[in-house]
């Protein structure tokens, strides 16, 4: 799991020879086949620019090792997400699944990439949804775009499959009173009786699926009827479900439709500041954004941008000169330049910026990147 905790971390390394791995990956078909072999493709080229910085070859295998292992294990490329970015130095391993595509590209420097996984923390990390119903509760691992049902297999998806009774028996059960054995009864039962059967189905399934949420820690949205969401709020132990929910019978929704009314609570909860910033490139006229590269570093730099947009998956080539505060561009990295897109993200944070990755077409302007200035 990303978290601000892990791109810190991240952040935290240092040395001469930080190595950066990003491929894109792939759930299913033949190109899961071909994953490790791309791969295997960019270790080598990893090894290469290794060796034109004088490092020996016994010491490009120590360093490369825990990642060449990965070839060796069958089972790590048979369960991929859409992305991957490894990171390697002389005292780091480290690799994270990604829930979207990212481009191929290996990177050697004095620091990390973090771009390939601020995603994670702003736009596109992972979030659950849980239809709550008594007829077809689901659970659901989304991202912007995606929605995979993750419901464990033990949780019942019904009050009916929670009995394990065919419907035509018309039966409800009844768990007696101070431990009395449990019996079954018909349609003459009274409310009460109905009320324990849904509340005991509702606390096994609660049980099941927060002991699944549990594994990612990732937010939780709700939608359920009035009644159910009521009931489910009073039992339930995971403590990143989120207060708003979506009051909606889930059970004629397709999985798409619950990811996207989950993606409006997400939105509202976690993007809201973002969502403002955008507001502000919508004024013409504007003085308190911009879209210039070097203008957006500068601000950086000075702690004055608030907020900084960054187009997912580029890169600009360049190097800041501290001492006269100017922005030098480069079409291609040679000597001292950095990827100037990952240095501002890096410099961003340290000033207290709110950095967001946006995909070009979502960007301010179009641009690849943009700010909104404190002052």
């Amino acid at each position: 799991m990303v978290s601000e905790k892990t791109v810190d971390e991240i952040l935290k390394m240092s040395g001469n020879s930080l190595i950066t791995i990003t491929m894109p990956t792939h759930k299913k078909g033949e190109e899961v086949k071909q994953d490790p072999i791309r791969f295997k493709n960019l270790l080598a080229k990893i090894e290469e620019e290794l060796k034109e910085e004088n490092i020996k070859q016994a010491d490009c295998e120590v360093l490369l090792k825990p990642a060449a292992d990965l070839l060796e294990n069958p089972r790590f490329w048979s369960h991929q997400n859409h992305g991957l970015v490894v990171y390697l130095a002389d005292d780091h391993f480290s690799y994270y699944k990604l829930p979207y595509s990212i481009e191929e590209k290996t990177y050697v420097g004095a620091q990390f990439l973090i771009t390939p996984i601020l995603p994670m923390v702003s736009m596109d990390g992972t979030f659950n949804v849980l239809a709550l119903s008594r007829g077809r509760a689901r659970l659901l691992e989304c991202t912007r775009n995606d929605a995979k049902n993750i419901t464990p297999e033990n949780a019942p998806a019904s009050v009916d499959e929670y009995l394990e009774v065919t419907p035509e028996k018309e039966l409800q059960f009844h768990t007696g009173a101070d431990g009395q054995d449990a019996m079954f009864f018909g349609h003459g039962s009274g409310d009460e009786d109905r009320k324990i059967v849904i509340e005991q189905y509702f606390r096994e399934l609660e049980k099941e699926i927060t002991q699944e949420v549990k594994k990612q820690n990732d937010p939780l949205v709700l939608i359920g009827l009035d009644e159910n969401l009521a009931f489910y709020k009073t039992i339930n132990r995971y403590g990143r479900t989120l207060e708003n929910t979506v009051k909606a019978n889930p059970d004629e929704m397709k999985d798409e439709e619950l990811k996207e009314h989950g993606w409006s609570v997400i939105r509202e909860y976690f993007l809201k500041e973002m969502y403002q910033s955008l507001d502000q490139f919508s004024e013409h006229g504007n003085d308190k954004v911009s879209n210039n590269l070097s203008e957006v570093i500068q601000s950086a730099v000075m702690g004055r941008a608030k907020t900084i947009f960054i187009t997912r998956n580029e890169d600009r080539w360049g190097r800041y000169d501290e001492e006269n505060h100017e922005v030098h561009l480069t079409g291609s990295p040679s000597g001292e330049d950095v990827d100037l897109l990952n240095w501002l993200a890096v410099k961003g944070r340290e000033t207290g910026s709110n950095i967001y990755m946006l995909p070009r077409e979502e960007m301010p302007m179009k641009s690849t990147v943009a700010a909104e200035f404190r002052f």
